[in-house]
């Protein structure tokens, strides 16, 4: 076979399982109208994800006129996924199926936080153990994406910078893959969240969406067409550190007056003269639904700040839908009105844009699955 023609192939065989897992349960006459490609070429392909166990007959369909057709869906059993967030306090680890669907959930606190390769070891423990868990499978662990919070090369994986500990140039990709003996994906958590709202969340009918994860900081995942945008080698959506105020709040990256400065958890806690350590988001929510009025202003004028941003947003990107998630989306009925106020009273015309404003509906699971969502991408995609 040519590498044209082998090329080909594999589009047309990512095209088909696509289909198949979006349109579910569905027949192969259904996927040769839908791709305009021949019966005969699709039975083919379908035949050959069958044998390799991506897809499965389920089961046999209503007639429209002849025989009735035998349906198609992902064999969401014959293999496994996981995602990994590596989190400021603790890594959350999530297994699940080939559709995605959470086989099982765990926390895992580190047993010596900051220092890198004590970090991966543990990781790797986790990982093994994890796998002899699974089910039997034909496929077993398929791939693990992990989510960083932090500045992340792409394509190469290489984790570049993490912020809340110091951790700088890793290339932990080869070795968990040379450990493992699977692919692995990292890749920055807000771009792996922005997936996961897209592909399981809040944003599912959408192509464009801008996810702001909000917490110690804020930083952005921007799906355009249903692929999320990187830049210039993958740093793309640290717009935290965006100008919010000529001569403002010095930042930790040494500018002045940077929007998470105003609008993040750490302003919020900055504010209430409170420091920014592990348990913060409990403790400020307690406040929160106790009435306290102090907490209740501060968080009032993060949102108030969270809005302009939002607004600059809107203007640039214009996306279906902004989704505000990680710790800030907690706070949604205490930012809700105030966001909305500095959209209303600064950006009244606004509302042409049609950009929904809504908070994730995944909640802390939102990077682990969109590392799950990265992981099958990359999978159906050959």
């Amino acid at each position: 076979m040519s590498g044209d023609s082998s090329l080909l192939k594999s589009i047309n065989k990512s095209t088909l399982l696509g289909l198949i897992k979006l349109h579910a349960p569905i027949s192969r006459a259904e996927l040769a109208k839908r791709t305009k490609l021949t019966r005969a070429t699709v039975s083919a392909l379908v035949e050959e994800l069958i044998t390799e166990y991506w897809v499965v007959e389920s089961g046999i369909g209503e007639s429209s006129g002849g025989r009735k057709p035998m349906m198609l869906e992902i064999h969401n059993e014959a293999g496994y996924i996981i995602g990994v967030d590596l989190r400021s306090t603790n890594m959350l680890v999530i297994v699940s199926d080939m559709c995605g669907a959470i086989v099982r959930k765990s926390l895992y606190p580190y047993e010596q936080a900051g220092q890198a390769d004590k970090v991966l070891q543990q990781l790797l423990t986790i990982l093994r153990q994890e796998r002899a868990d699974l089910p039997e499978s034909p496929l077993g662990l398929l791939g693990v994406g992990i989510g960083i919070h932090g500045f992340v090369e792409y394509p190469s994986s290489r984790i570049l910078f993490v912020p809340h500990t110091g951790w700088k140039k890793l290339n932990w990709k080869d070795t968990v893959e040379e450990e493992l003996g699977i692919p692995v994906l990292i890749d920055n958590e807000a771009n792996l969240a922005a997936l996961g709202e897209l592909e399981f969340g809040a944003a599912a009918d959408c192509s464009n969406m801008l996810y702001l994860s909000v917490a110690s900081g804020i930083g952005a995942g921007l799906v355009l067409q249903g692929e999320i945008f990187r830049g210039n080698n993958g740093y793309a959506g640290e717009i935290g550190h965006t100008t919010m105020e000529l001569n403002g709040r010095p930042c930790s990256c040494g500018n002045q007056g940077c929007w998470e400065t105003y609008a993040s958890e750490r302003a919020i806690a900055n504010d209430l003269h409170m420091d920014y350590t592990p348990g913060f988001t409990a403790r400020i929510l307690e406040r929160l639904n106790r009435g306290d009025t102090e907490a209740i202003d501060v968080v009032r004028r993060a949102g108030l700040h969270l809005g302009v941003g939002i607004g600059n947003m809107m203007h640039m990107l214009n996306p279906q839908m902004i989704v505000i998630g990680n710790a800030m989306g907690q706070y949604a009925p205490w930012i809700n009105e105030s966001i909305h106020e500095s959209l209303d009273s600064r950006f009244s015309y606004l509302s042409s844009f049609n950009v929904q404003v809504t908070y994730s509906r995944l909640g802390e699971d939102c990077c682990a699955l969109g590392a799950i969502s990265a992981v099958i991408r990359e999978k159906m995609q050959g």
